[in-house]
């Protein structure tokens, strides 16, 4: 267990002072998203900027690259 909490106490750190705490935070504010999930939600895919709803669907495997 207290192995656990030294991981969520790392992860809560980096939320809050990583520049992905912005980002995180609104994640978390939805229903149903948590730290973990927030932090790798933004950390796996939502750092990069997507020019049209195309390249957010390639880039999600929904439709073909070009």
């Amino acid at each position: 267990m207290s192995q656990i909490k030294a991981i969520e106490d790392e992860r809560d750190e980096i939320i809050l002072t990583h520049e992905a705490a912005g980002s995180a935070a609104m994640l978390m504010k939805l229903k149903g998203i948590g730290p973990e999930f927030a932090l790798v939600l933004w950390s796996e895919c939502l750092y990069r900027r997507f020019e049209n709803r195309r390249q957010v669907a390639a880039y999600a495997g929904l439709a073909p690259t070009l």
